[in-house]
């Protein structure tokens, strides 16, 4: 009880405290103007301040602890006044007090704070030192504006009511005229039906007899197939029988296309090609006696197929059970199937020496290439020209179907912000969002759109969102760098993906050394190749918004010339690797060595982002 007494003596303490201001009056005299500010009492007056602000030509006066009779908001006095036009009253804390603020728009005769104040009785006066005032009482200009508001309101009550009767007059119109076209558009459809029902018999009938003569035809069609295969199968064999006779017996097994050996680099890989595609499912693992088995159909015996090239295989045959790989010992190798090819991959310890041997078994014959690097000193360029074999080339091609090593390629997030999608489509469910520096693994590409792994989700990004880390710019690498140190984290090569998606996480490539000569894998006389030379253009603009990023070259010594190219395009002596917001990356090759060359759009100041 006394605790509830002493906290309403407190509230009665400062009501009684409080200042009320009940009306606002300005006038003029031969000698100046004043705004009379009348308070309810002379006791308690507040504190005051004024502040004028040049720039808004506001003159603003402050009252501490203060209530305005007529509430707080915004008054219009006179628009066109050179004293007081509007005011604005509002409340606000200023230096620990609670202060009523009013907020004068004011005309030309109001040109400073520095203004005379004085205090009779209850009445604060604000005195200006101009005398071409209009006088005026605020409580008179309130009720008359209260007025002139109440009266417009009633006429628009009246306006409004009058409007929703001729509205609901109109509905009941539009209700009786839209429920007479419906049952005219009711009839019209069943009509419609009825004929469609009787041209949907009509059809069927047509259908159904047509469906019988192709029926008819392609039986037809048929046996006379089955008729020319039976005779062309007879020529066949036939002209097997004959060309069997009169060549060389094949230097494969039967049932095969190729077998490949290649080593280099630290590996050796063994690739056999069948008649008939392979599957993983077909192949078993190594057995006690380092035996693989292909379970395909194929001869029920043949001769052993010594393989003469590597330490993998030694020798390949047909039982009963299908085709026997017999392995080295102790040979445990990397098994996948590659585009219906078998391909066993292991370390390389034999050869000791840096290079390449290609070993090829066709059934026209061995083909065998040693680019092994000799002991003896480096020959000069002109003498390799000489000794260089045209037909080398041909058969180097051939490899470029192997896949050396499995490589799991990871992609990084170069977009500030993306949506990794559910489907390849931007209207697909959002099932994440990733940002700058995150790690996904490449697993297809569909489109526009990346399939990647994200954890253990797999989704789809924007293509132009993520970046393999050999494509990253110096720019992007160096805010790579910063965001994986505030991650506490090191930049990683790569990450291994939850499912298994093995034939799609491989790259097509063929990797070697040039040992300081030309690129072997580039005829003479294409050496260098007509394009653009970067090294005679600048970047000066990227289209991002397109399909296709597109990249806007200039030559520097003559603006005037202008290229556009996109990712893939060739240029002298490479390609264009990848295009970026703000970047371009080029793939260079000169002489059997790659490089990287990273091209940026200027930043404001002429200098590169």
């Amino acid at each position: 009880m006394k605790c509830k007494f002493l906290l309403m003596l407190l509230s009665s303490a400062v009501a009684i405290q409080a200042a009320m201001i009940k009306d606002v009056r300005f006038s003029c005299s031969a000698k100046d103007c004043q705004m009379l500010f009348q308070f309810a009492s002379d006791k308690n007056l507040p504190t005051f301040f004024q502040k004028y602000d040049e720039a808004s030509k506001k003159l603003t006066v402050g009252f501490s602890e203060t209530d305005f009779a007529f509430g707080v908001g915004n008054y219009d006095v006179d628009g066109s006044a050179a004293f007081v036009r509007s005011m604005r009253v509002f409340k606000e804390p200023y230096r620990g007090m609670n202060f009523l603020k009013i907020e004068m728009q004011v005309g030309p005769s109001i040109t400073t704070d520095k203004n005379a104040i004085a205090l009779d009785k209850a009445n604060f006066l604000l005195k200006f030192a101009a005398n071409n005032g209009k006088a005026w009482t605020f409580s008179k200009l309130y009720a008359s504006k209260k007025a002139a508001a109440e009266k417009a309101a009633r006429e628009e009550e009246k306006r409004l009511a009058a409007e929703r009767k001729a509205a609901e007059k109109q509905a009941i119109l539009d209700r009786k005229a839209a429920e007479k076209a419906a049952r005219e558009e009711e009839q019209r459809l069943a009509a419609e039906r009825k004929a469609a029902e009787r041209q949907a018999i009509l059809d069927r009938k047509a259908a159904e007899k047509a469906a019988r003569e192709e029926e008819k035809r392609l039986a037809a069609e048929r046996k006379a197939a089955e008729k020319q295969a039976m005779l062309d199968r007879k020529a066949a064999e036939k002209a097997a029988q004959n060309e069997g006779s009169a060549s060389a017996t094949s230097a494969l097994l039967p049932g095969l296309k190729e077998m490949t050996v290649l080593i280099g680099s630290g590996m050796e890989q063994f690739r056999l090609v069948a008649d008939s595609r392979l599957s993983i499912d077909k192949v078993s693992d190594v057995n006690g006696s380092f035996m693989v088995t292909v379970a395909i159909s194929g001869p029920q015996k043949s001769p052993v197929f010594k393989v003469s090239a590597g330490s993998l295989v030694k020798s390949v045959f047909w039982d009963a059970n299908g085709l026997n790989i017999q392995l080295s010992m102790g040979a445990r190798p990397v098994m996948l199937v590659q585009d219906g090819a078998l391909i066993l991959q292991s370390s390389e310890n034999a050869v000791r020496r840096d290079g390449f041997v290609f070993w090829s078994a066709r059934p026209n014959g061995i083909y065998v290439r040693d680019w092994m690097k000799s002991p003896e000193p480096v020959p000069e360029f002109s003498e390799f020209v000489k000794t260089y074999e045209k037909e080398s080339k041909k058969l180097v091609s051939s490899t470029q179907t192997f896949h050396l090593r499995p490589v799991v390629r990871e992609l990084i997030v170069v977009a500030d912000e993306t949506e990794f999608y559910a489907a390849p489509s931007e209207k697909a469910q959002v099932m994440q969002r990733v940002v700058f520096g995150d790690r996904l693994v490449n697993m297809d590409l569909n489109g526009l759109y990346r399939k990647v792994q994200v954890g253990n989700k797999i989704g789809y990004v924007n293509r132009r969102a993520v970046s393999f880390s050999d494509e990253l710019s110096a720019v992007q690498l160096e805010r790579l760098k910063k965001v994986d140190q505030e991650r506490g984290e090191k930049l990683t090569q790569g990450m291994k993906p939850m499912g298994s998606a093995l034939d799609e996480l491989y790259e097509d490539r063929v990797t070697y050394s040039s040992f300081g000569r030309r690129d072997p894998f580039v005829e003479v006389k294409g050496l260098v190749e007509e394009g653009i030379n970067i090294d005679q253009v600048e970047l000066v603009g990227i289209i991002w918004e397109a399909e296709e990023p597109v990249a806007i070259l200039v030559e520097s010594k003559n603006p005037s010339v202008s290229y556009t190219i996109k990712e893939g395009d060739k240029i002298m002596n490479g390609k264009v690797l990848k295009i970026t917001q703000t970047d371009v990356l080029f793939l260079i090759q000169e002489f059997g060595v790659s490089r990287r060359y990273s091209m940026g759009l200027p930043d404001k100041f002429g200098g590169q982002k």
